[in-house]
């Protein structure tokens, strides 16, 4: 029989460096069959990791892989709304077999973006093990949920009573990071992936690299392992540009274009790329007050439960395309109130289709 630990872990090390934990938690969350919560900075390789891991563990059928966020809701949870049941018997009912219930193992991305009503209704499932809704019920098959998110656990907490108590039901957590980010930290990153990065010779300076992080992360932030393999591509494709077989020292001023280096080629050009990005910032929230008024108006022609459940939808996923929509900071204001009143609409919806709906 295999040494499960063994084997996640010499398929961890193959393509990651600091994976000895993700290795350890995952085989004992399976071994054990426990749920398991990893969170920390993104860009450090978490989904990633947990796929890598999980292929040494399961097939691909056996993997559900379930994205979170403010558009969540109940029905993508429990693997689609059956129309047909809603439209012909006036009745609510998914499809659980479509949904996490009836694979052996699931990975929930970004989990506690999803509103608080999604939380709570898994929550209430991981505690009965099947899914409960009026008259249907599903027995969960999941043995081992592995949920990824970027929030700490007190940030969780602070979210509401649904999101606190749906904690308890991972009782393995991990942190993920790296203990420290100096210039060995980011050099043996380097060395793991830049063979597989094609373009020009680095020609040495990879070790230029790795001093230039360690110091922006000493002063600031510290800079991702993702972001730092990008560093690497962008050089090379740099020295690509001119026509070069090897990475010189000009070819590092594109790290500016990189998150956290902004400032590393002395801000250039910064006044105008600001004027800009203020001219298309106010351009897409122009664009997306008008999306809000066709919702409305669609909303105010849906004439049965499904039609209103349909706008419901598209709100929802226009709430979380305006979270995504990327403003100015005297825009933000205008971003938060196309938030609210989507979700008030949201709930406009839904009331609608359920004062139509016998369940």
């Amino acid at each position: 029989m295999k040494n499960l630990y063994l084997e996640i872990t010499k398929a961890l090390s193959a393509d990651f460096v600091k994976s000895a934990e993700m290795a350890r938690i995952i085989a004992l969350a399976v071994e054990a069959n426990k749920n398991v919560l990893l969170w920390g900075p993104g860009g450090h390789g978490k989904s990633e990791m947990v796929t890598k891991a999980l292929s040494v563990v399961a097939s691909e059928d056996e993997v559900f892989v379930q994205s979170f966020g403010e558009g969540m809701d109940e029905a993508t949870l429990w693997g689609g709304l059956d129309f047909r049941a809603l439209d012909t018997e006036k009745v609510l009912r998914y499809f659980p077999e479509n949904s996490f219930l009836a694979k052996p193992y699931a990975v929930f991305e970004e989990i506690f973006d999803a509103p608080a009503q999604v939380l709570l209704a898994l929550k209430d499932t991981l505690t009965a093990k099947k899914l409960r809704k009026g008259s249907q019920s599903f027995k969960m098959e999941t043995k081992v949920i592995i949920a990824i998110t970027n929030k700490d656990p007190e940030e969780i907490s602070e979210l509401g009573p649904a999101a606190a108590a749906l904690i308890d039901r991972f009782p393995l957590q991990l942190k993920v990071e790296w203990p420290s980010y100096e210039a060995n930290d980011y050099l043996e990153l380097f060395q793991k992936v830049s063979p597989r990065i094609p373009g020009a010779d680095l020609n040495g300076t990879t070790a230029i690299l790795a001093e230039v992080f360690a110091k922006a992360a000493r002063e600031d932030t510290p800079i991702s392992p993702r972001t730092a393999v990008h560093a690497l591509g962008v050089v090379k494709a740099a020295a690509k540009m001119r026509g070069a077989a090897k990475v010189e020292k000009q070819d590092l001023l594109d790290l500016c274009f990189l998150p956290g280096m902004e400032s590393f080629a002395d801000n250039l050009r910064e006044e105008l790329d600001a004027a800009y990005e203020r001219s298309a910032a106010e351009a897409r929230v122009r664009q997306a007050e008008a999306q809000l008024q066709s919702l409305v108006d669609e909303l105010n022609g849906a004439s049965t439960p499904i039609k209103a459940l349909q706008v419901a939808k598209h709100l929802i996923a226009f709430q979380d395309e305006v979270s995504r929509l990327k403003v100015t900071d005297a825009l933000t204001g205008r971003r938060k109130d196309l938030r609210n009143r989507a979700a008030e609409l949201v709930t406009t919806a839904q009331q609608r289709a359920l004062d139509a709906t016998h369940i």
